[in-house]
């Protein structure tokens, strides 16, 4: 009957490992299939086999390969390309997150990869477990379902108007939270600037940094701006990755305790 039940068990395990999308968890199945494999052979009564498969099946494969994971992981990083924060920059990515991203990633021993896409999107990829960190001016709503680091970067919510005609915000950012009825989403601050300018929209409510960089640069010129409260710039992490939130939240932590959080603030935005 035991023998059965660690038979049925070391089948389960290795559904599991192989069905894993975490690289980490998959190689924690390995390593209980293995360990449930040599309870199979002691059970047998092959007790020279399963002390074999104990130390090598589970103890040394199962450490090799947490080593070679650890060496060649990725930190998967889904973003709105947000300057002077985190953008491209020709074949590179840059700005002041890519600068705290990118030491996080060697603290982790993983290669950082960003992945542009829409603000939208960046929770629900996040939550399906297809990526490990969101970022890019990352304004957090209540119903993301998402873990959030430490502040990064305080801001304000501004509404800026132009002229006649309705309010408009980028789809899934906080700042869509302050629109009346029947307003107008857009799904980056390039096209929300774009349609305020070209009078599709007469107000528009962004976070003060796209605000300051649309008047800096002669986009906008607004006859009326409203304060519509404090906010901050965060990181957010994928849910059950609290290992990465930790590290995140301790570099940070250090960054602002050093005066580098500060040198990097002012280098980048001044």
């Amino acid at each position: 009957m035991a023998v059965i039940l660690l038979s049925a068990l070391t089948l389960a395990l290795a559904v599991f490992a192989l069905t894993q999308r975490r690289l980490l968890w998959g190689v924690i199945g390995v390593g209980a299939h293995s360990l449930a494999l040599a309870g199979v052979y002691l059970f047998l009564a092959a007790p020279d086999v399963a002390l074999t498969q104990a130390a090598v099946g589970f103890g040394l494969v199962t450490f090799i390969y947490l080593l070679a994971l650890r060496r060649t992981g990725k930190l998967t990083v889904v973003a709105a390309e947000t300057p002077p924060l985190l953008h491209q920059d020709g074949e590179h990515v840059a700005g002041l997150e890519w600068e705290i991203l990118s030491r996080l990633g060697r603290q982790l021993h993983r290669d950082v990869e960003v992945l542009w896409v829409t603000r939208a999107e960046i929770p629900r990829l996040l939550r399906a477990g297809e990526a490990d960190v969101g970022a890019g001016g990352y304004l957090p709503r209540t119903d993301d379902g998402v873990v959030l680091s430490r502040p990064l970067i305080p801001t304000r919510i501004v509404a800026v108007r132009c002229g006649p005609g309705p309010c408009g915000a980028v789809a899934g950012d906080r700042c869509q939270d302050c629109l009346p009825a029947s307003s107008v989403t857009y799904e980056d601050h390039r096209e929300l600037a774009s349609a305020l300018r070209s009078g599709e929209i007469g107000e528009a409510v962004a976070d003060l940094l796209h605000v300051r960089q649309w008047v800096l640069s002669g986009e906008v010129q607004p006859s009326e701006t409203k304060d519509g409260g404090e906010a901050a710039f965060r990181f957010a992490v994928a849910p059950g990755e609290e290992d990465v939130r930790q590290a995140l939240d301790a570099l940070l932590a250090e960054l602002e305790r050093s005066g580098e959080l500060a040198r990097l603030i002012a280098r980048y935005i001044g």
